[in-house]
């Protein structure tokens, strides 16, 4: 059996939690856009200070709101493919089934919702996967008519922090270097880690970590992931199936819904073969406003169908993506060596 990321994504937080409060939230959409960002920029853009920045940080984590925060090479860069694979499991232990999903090195996580209604989603190397994996998740979790879809992956609708692999795809990127490789390796646990540490860990100063460090996170080819878990503080994860009808434009429909809306923090997930289906996540912590939206939704003219999801429990996993840099590094190395040996011959 494949480990999942135990220590911080796997079990419920020991330590009551208590209710977000804005500014809580602010600062968790700040860490997920730039999981690096330094202290005294939070504090200056959430005008509290530096110390209450620290403090709230700390009450997140040992909630378990803050779960951990990542990196590992981009999706873009890799041009691998997304994909998420819905339905209801007919298995009564959801943990056994969660398990079961890490089996497989292309599962990145996992959402239950209510009715035993799951949402996995899996990072493939290329769209010949496909078929395989959405057999395997069918098995694990006895999910007799999973919905499978594959992620639009830039249509302007994700926020702009990586979601399971969003973003623009540039034209072309910088291939990595050696260097590159060991940074992004010393970042897969902790994406925070100070400069100066991952100068030590990759044997360069930390100007010159500084400076690839910038460039990668420019270009895209290194993606930050900040999980979270925002049931731990009193928010609610809905996820609303909105289904469009004949000739309804998903992308303008799903812009104005985000301009409509002022949640903190929202995306909206297209398909490239589901072209009338429209994901909507928001997190919320009023029943009232949840209600609103739906019934608003509903009423729309473009719309055929629309129902809620809320998500309760979330698991994450590492795939063959997180193991990449480390990999990578290894063959260059080899390559190196058995180059020099050659040479000497």
């Amino acid at each position: 059996m494949r480990p999942s990321l135990e220590k911080f994504n796997n079990s419920y937080s020991t330590v009551a939690p208590e209710e977000m409060d804005d500014i809580d939230r602010k600062l968790l959409i700040l860490i997920g856009v730039n999981p690096r960002v330094h202290l005294q920029e939070l504090a200056e853009k959430l005008g509290i200070s530096r110390q209450a920045v620290n403090h709230r940080m700390q009450l997140l984590t040992e909630s378990g709101v803050i779960r951990g925060m990542s990196a590992g090479i981009s999706i873009s860069y890799l041009n691998a493919v997304p994909v998420a694979i819905s339905g209801i499991s007919r298995r009564t232990s959801m943990d056994d089934t969660l398990d079961r999903l890490g089996e497989s090195e292309l599962t990145r996580r996992a959402l239950v919702a209510a009715g035993n209604y799951l949402y996995v989603v899996g990072f493939l190397r290329n769209i010949h996967e496909l078929n395989g994996y959405v057999d395997f998740v069918r098995r694990a979790a006895d999910m007799t008519e999973p919905l499978v879809g594959v992620y639009c992956l830039d249509d302007g609708l994700t926020p702009s922090y990586p979601v399971d692999g969003s973003g623009s795809r540039p034209k072309k990127f910088k291939e990595l270097s050696p260097l590159d490789l060991r940074i992004i390796a010393s970042l897969r646990d902790n994406a925070r880690r100070p400069i100066a540490d991952v100068s030590r860990m990759v044997g360069a100063s930390a100007k010159t970590v500084r400076r690839h460090l910038e460039r990668m996170i420019s270009e895209g080819t290194m993606d930050m992931t900040a999980t979270m878990d925002m049931a731990s503080g009193g928010d609610l994860l809905i996820i609303m199936h909105i289904n469009l009808k004949n000739g309804a434009d998903k992308i303008e429909f799903g812009k104005k819904l985000l301009a409509k809306r002022s949640f903190r923090d929202e995306y909206i997930r297209t398909h490239a073969n589901l072209p009338s289906l429209v994901i909507w996540v928001f997190w919320s912590n009023k029943i009232g406003e949840i209600r609103r939206v739906l019934r608003e939704v509903s009423e729309n003219e473009q719309v055929e169908s629309a129902m809620i999801n809320i998500a309760y429990f979330e698991r994450m996993y590492p795939t063959w993506r997180d193991k990449l840099a480390e990999a990578q590094m290894r063959h260059n190395e080899k390559a190196g060596t058995q180059k020099s040996q050659s040479r000497s011959r």
